[in-house]
C-alpha cells in the first residue's frame, strides 16, 4: 500500500515539478519578449467582456478594438506570455468585472505589427514567483556540504534562501501581473531577504562544531 502511495504521489507531483521547474522560465522569457514587442501605447475601446470561473479560478474574456494610423484592430490578448492569456488566470481574472462594453482602455501595441496588442502591462506573477521559488530550492540544495551538511557559503545560502521567499511572497501577496515599474522594488526585497537568511546561516552554522552540527541534524 504505501508503495502505491509513492507511486502515486510521483505521477502527480514530479509532473508538477518539472512543469514549475521549466515551463514557468519559459514564460517569463515569452512575456519579456511580449513586453519588448508592446512598444507604442493607444486608447481603445472594449467591445465585450465576460468572466468565467472555474474552481476557484477565474478567466477574463475581454476583446477591444484600437486605431493605430488610422486602421483599426481587435484583439483578445489581455496579458503577456504563452500560456498565461489562455489559462483560467488569464486578464488577472476580475479584471472583467472592472471593464463593460464600451469602456476606455489602454492598450500596448507593437509598431511594427499592431494587430498584436496586450492591456496588462508586465509579467504573469506566476512565471517569476514559482520560477524564483522553485530554482532557489532546487540550487539551495546544493549549498550544504555532504558530510557535515553546512552551507558551503553563507552568501550562497543567503541568496538560495532570498529567492524562495521572494518567490513565494510575490505568489502569494502580489496581484496577478507585475508591472516593470515594480521591479526595482522586488530587487530591493529580495537582496534584503537575502542579507537576513546570509546573517541566520552564520549565526546557525558558524558558531557550531561539524560534529555536534552533524549529530543534531
Amino acid at each position: 500500500m504505501r508503495h502505491l502511495i509513492k507511486i502515486a504521489a510521483a505521477l502527480v507531483f514530479v509532473p508538477l515539478f518539472l512543469a514549475l521547474l521549466f515551463m514557468m522560465p519559459v514564460e517569463f522569457c515569452v512575456s519579456s519578449w511580449h513586453l519588448w514587442r508592446a512598444d507604442a501605447a493607444t486608447e481603445g475601446r472594449v467591445i465585450s467582456s465576460d468572466q468565467k470561473s472555474h474552481h476557484g479560478n477565474t478567466l477574463s474574456l475581454i476583446r477591444y478594438r484600437y486605431t493605430v494610423d488610422g486602421r483599426s484592430y481587435e484583439s483578445d490578448r489581455v496579458r503577456t506570455g504563452w500560456i498565461s492569456n489562455k489559462a483560467y488566470e488569464a486578464g488577472a481574472g476580475g479584471l472583467a468585472k472592472s471593464l463593460s462594453p464600451g469602456s476606455q482602455v489602454s492598450v500596448r501595441y507593437d509598431s511594427h505589427h499592431p494587430e498584436f496588442a496586450l492591456l496588462a502591462y508586465g509579467w504573469p506573477k506566476w512565471s517569476v514567483g514559482f520560477s524564483l521559488a522553485v530554482w532557489g530550492f532546487l540550487l539551495g540544495s546544493y549549498v550544504f556540504g555532504s558530510e557535515d551538511r553546512r552551507p558551503s557559503s553563507h552568501v550562497l545560502y543567503g541568496l538560495t534562501r532570498g529567492m524562495v521567499l521572494l518567490g513565494f511572497l510575490i505568489v502569494f501577496l502580489l496581484p496577478p501581473t507585475l508591472e516593470p515599474k515594480i521591479i526595482p522594488t522586488l530587487l530591493g526585497t529580495g537582496l534584503a531577504l537575502s542579507a537576513v537568511a546570509g546573517v541566520y546561516s552564520w549565526m546557525r552554522y558558524s558558531r557550531v562544531p561539524p560534529g555536534d552540527l552533524f549529530m543534531k541534524s
